[in-house]
């Protein structure tokens, strides 16, 4: 397993695996001091053993695929259901445990490729996978996705990290996110039903416990939902600020969908809410829901997605 060190003249660094093309580590300097923004394992080795995404890239698709299904031109294709009856984040050979392969390495980037064979968890392929990671000068963490593929395919994957912005250094425990403040750009949720698969409805947030249109504290706010935002690189769709106010992460993507997930299943040694995850992202589930915003990938149609984590402080 490799890793990877990015860093840029501000102090922050960025630290990467490829297992997974996983962000182990993400520190920023704030106020003086070196402020870890992630949960990760210390040892590498311990992310094989993870189960809950932790820093990875979820994909081929990210989120759940009802009944672990979907229909390409009127034919059938039968995904791995690794949640019940359901697909999640790609199923057990997903792209957060494979070994990806250095491309190209700079000071402050690294590519990472991870080549997929034809029918790996159910998926058609072959297809190849490209991330570009980069830490600008400014305190951003940028990721460009590309894929391409050798016949129609369905391809959305996405960043897992589990973000934790309270003045904690990596060594130290941080606390639950209930203290963080969350603003969120949506009027729009997806409604799921008791798996979490949506519905079809986007429903308002006004006036239910999914408005986050004016920042709020996540105490009491138990989240695992899409929200629908404006897929525009130039405005965020979410700012998280850390509980001493001192911090701002700043998400914006071209992605259509945002998943907000509160942590509540992560595992030792790790507690419950211990990170936040906002993972850009196509709607769960849209292979299978017509009205849902979706292009499909093939040969004469590579797939692009570019997601963008800044710092404000």
């Amino acid at each position: 397993m490799q890793q990877f060190q990015l860093k840029n003249a501000r102090g922050d660094l960025l630290q990467v695996l490829s297992y997974g093309a996983t962000l182990q580590q993400w520190s920023a300097q704030v106020a003086g001091q070196q402020r870890s923004l992630i949960l990760g394992y210390p040892d590498p080795a311990q992310y094989l053993q993870d189960s809950c995404y932790l820093g990875a890239v979820a994909g081929p698709y990210a989120n759940r695929i009802g009944l672990a299904s979907f229909k390409l031109e009127q034919q059938p294709y039968q995904l791995d259901a690794n949640e019940g009856k359901h697909h999640l984040h790609g199923g057990r050979d997903g792209l957060h445990c494979q070994q990806w392969q250095l491309e190209k390495q700079y000071k402050d980037a690294v590519q990472l490729v991870c080549s997929r064979p034809d029918a790996l968890g159910g998926y058609p392929g072959p297809v190849q996978f490209t991330l570009l990671y980069q830490l600008t000068a400014d305190g951003a963490v940028e990721a460009y996705f590309q894929a391409s593929t050798e016949q129609l395919t369905v391809v959305g994957p996405t960043l897992h990290p589990y973000f934790n912005l309270a003045a904690v250094t990596a060594t130290e425990v941080p606390p639950r996110i209930d203290q963080h403040q969350l603003q969120l750009k949506s009027a729009h949720y997806a409604v799921v039903d008791t798996d979490c698969i949506p519905t079809g409805e986007l429903a308002k947030v006004q006036g239910t416990g999914f408005d986050f249109q004016q920042a709020r504290t996540l105490a009491g706010a138990v989240l695992d939902h899409n929200f629908v935002v404006a897929g525009d690189l130039r405005q965020a769709s979410a700012v998280l600020t850390s509980p001493d106010g001192q911090l701002q992460l700043l998400v914006s993507s071209d992605y259509p969908g945002l998943q907000v997930y509160t942590g509540e299943h992560l595992a030792a040694p790790f507690q419950a809410r211990q990170g936040i995850c906002l993972e850009p992202q196509f709607f769960p589930d849209s292979p299978n829901q017509p009205c849902f915003p979706f292009h499909y990938t093939r040969p004469d149609q590579p797939f692009h997605a570019h997601i963008r984590y800044q710092l404000r402080c």
